[in-house]
C-alpha cells in the first residue's frame, strides 16, 4: 500500500506541475494580447496612446527624429532635453534660442507637408489647429500626435505624455514636479480668499477688435488659478470678441494686456482710451502689461512664469 500511495503521489505532483506551466503560459499570452497603452507600458515600445483629437496612435519605437508643428510643443521638447532630436520646427518657434537654428517646415497654421515628409521624422507633434492637415501626414505614413491642452492641469499631463512617447519619462516627471510645486504655491495663497476679495479681471489679447479669453480658453484657467474672476468667464467659448460697451458695464477691477503681433500699446494709452476713464481698473491705477505674450498664450513649460506674473498683478498684496 505504501508503494502504491507513493506512486500515486508522484503522478499527482507531475500533473500539478504541468498544470502550473500551462497556467503560466496562458497568463503570458493574455498579457501579450492587444496594443500597449501609455499606462500599461511606461516608456516601452510599441505603445499606443489617444491624442487630443481622439485619435489612437501607436509609436513603434523611441523617436530619433522629431518635428514640432507648434511653438509650445517645441518648448516642451527642448525643456525635456530632446533638442538634438528635433529636425524641424515652425517659423514661430523662437524659444529657446537654439530652436531658431532648426530647419523650418512652414508656419504654425501653414506647415509644408513636402518639407515634413522630406525630413523623414519618426514623430510629428501637432496641435488642435492641424486636424485637417494631419490627414495628409497620415497618408504619407507618418506618426502624428496632436497635443492641445486647454488648461493648466492639461499642460502638465501633456508634458508627461510627450515625455513618455519620446522616452524622456524622468525628465518630464522632474519638469512637471517643479511646475506643479509653483502652481500649488499660488493656489495655497488664494484658495481660501472670500469671493469679494477676488477682483474681476479683463485680459486683453488684442485691442481691435477687442478680444479676450472665454471660459474655454487657456487664459481663463490662468486668471482663476491666480485668484481672479474673468469677466468673460460666463461665455462658453475660447476666444471672445468683446463689445467695449459691455466691458464698461462690467467695470473690471483689473485690466491686463499683452503685446501681440504689431500691437505695441502702452499702459498710459490704455488708460487714455475715450470713455474708459470711469472703469475701476483705470481709476485705481490697476492696468498692467505683460511684455512677453508667449508666457500667456503658449501652453508649455514657461506658462508658470506667466501665471506668477498674473498672480502678482491680481494680488500684489500677497505676491509682492
Amino acid at each position: 500500500m505504501t508503494g502504491k500511495t507513493s506512486r500515486t503521489g508522484k503522478k499527482f505532483q507531475a500533473y500539478l506541475g504541468v498544470a502550473v506551466v500551462v497556467l503560466l503560459l496562458v497568463i503570458t499570452l493574455l498579457q501579450g494580447c492587444g496594443p500597449k497603452t501609455v499606462e500599461q507600458s511606461g516608456s516601452g515600445y510599441p505603445l499606443t496612446i489617444v491624442d487630443d483629437l481622439g485619435r489612437q496612435v501607436t509609436i513603434s519605437k523611441e523617436p530619433a527624429r522629431i518635428i514640432s508643428l507648434a511653438p509650445a510643443n517645441t518648448e516642451i521638447l527642448f525643456a525635456l532635453g530632446l533638442g538634438d532630436k528635433v529636425v524641424g520646427v515652425t517659423e514661430f518657434c523662437d524659444y529657446p534660442p537654439e530652436a531658431r537654428n532648426k530647419p523650418k517646415i512652414g508656419g504654425f497654421s501653414t506647415p509644408n507637408a513636402e518639407l515634413i515628409v522630406a525630413a523623414q521624422p519618426d514623430l510629428v507633434l501637432a496641435a488642435g489647429i492641424h486636424q485637417e492637415f494631419i490627414k495628409q501626414l497620415e497618408d504619407a505614413n507618418l506618426t502624428v500626435v496632436a497635443v492641445d491642452p486647454q488648461n493648466l492641469t492639461e499642460v502638465l499631463k501633456k508634458i508627461q505624455l510627450i515625455g513618455r512617447i519620446t522616452g524622456a519619462v524622468q525628465e518630464a516627471n522632474n519638469l512637471v514636479g517643479d511646475m506643479q510645486r509653483r502652481i500649488n504655491k499660488i493656489r495655497a495663497e488664494v484658495q481660501d480668499l472670500p469671493d469679494e476679495q477676488k477682483p474681476t479681471v479683463f485680459f486683453e489679447l488684442w485691442p481691435d477688435p477687442l478680444t479676450t479669453g472665454g471660459a474655454k480658453s487657456f487664459l481663463h484657467s490662468l486668471i482663476v488659478t491666480a485668484g481672479g474672476k474673468n469677466i468673460a468667464g460666463s461665455v462658453e467659448k475660447d476666444w471672445v470678441t468683446y463689445n467695449p460697451e459691455v466691458l464698461l458695464a462690467q467695470n473690471p477691477e483689473v485690466i491686463i494686456f499683452t503685446h501681440h503681433g504689431s500691437s505695441k500699446q502702452t499702459v498710459e494709452q490704455v488708460k487714455a482710451r475715450e470713455g474708459w476713464e470711469q472703469v475701476a481698473a483705470i481709476k485705481n491705477d490697476r492696468v498692467y502689461s505683460v511684455a512677453d505674450q508667449n508666457l500667456i498664450v503658449r501652453p508649455g513649460p514657461r506658462v508658470v512664469d506667466g501665471l506668477e506674473i498674473i498672480a502678482k498683478f491680481i494680488h500684489p498684496e500677497i505676491f509682492e
